[in-house]
């Protein structure tokens, strides 16, 4: 994998010196910028300087502003993680002490049995309303049969 990234990059730099050998003119040209606001009096002018140090500025410059984004969003993420983990640690808190108050009720006698039958009492009424509808199925369509017959 680390040849094929290698390959690549020589590619692109092969192609990038490529375009700057066929356009050696055109990088060498020098230029300059220019600022009139139409006040008497008053313009700006930057020194002339080669083209390729104008696209090198530019690439510089958008270099530093997405750097700068990044930090921010960096920072920005870096105190969610922190308020999170504040919250997991709370949570994880509670979460013992609910099952510690759990292990007391438990063991207690007269609340496990109270704990048994109320979970046989969810487990009947659970399988009961199925029943009742596997039943009900067949008598509504001998129903519906009869209705189509007449």
């Amino acid at each position: 994998m680390k040849t094929i990234k290698i390959l690549f990059f020589l590619v692109i730099l092969g192609l990038l010196g490529l375009v700057y050998y066929q356009n050696t003119a055109y990088f060498l040209a020098q230029g300059s910028l220019g600022l009139n606001l139409k006040i008497s009096g008053w313009s700006w002018h930057t020194p002339e300087l080669p083209n390729w140090a104008w696209w090198g500025i530019c690439f510089g410059l958008g270099l530093l502003i997405t750097g700068i984004k990044g930090m921010f969003t960096s920072f920005r993420l870096g105190r969610e993680i922190k308020r999170k983990d504040a919250d997991i640690l709370s949570l994880r808190e509670k979460q013992l002490d609910l099952q510690a108050k759990l292990d007391v009720f438990t063991h207690d006698p007269y609340i496990q049995k109270g704990i048994e039958t109320s979970d046989a009492e969810k487990e009947a009424k659970e399988a009961a309303p199925v029943e009742e509808a596997t039943e009900e199925a067949p008598a509504e369509s001998e129903k519906k049969a009869d209705e189509k017959s007449e």
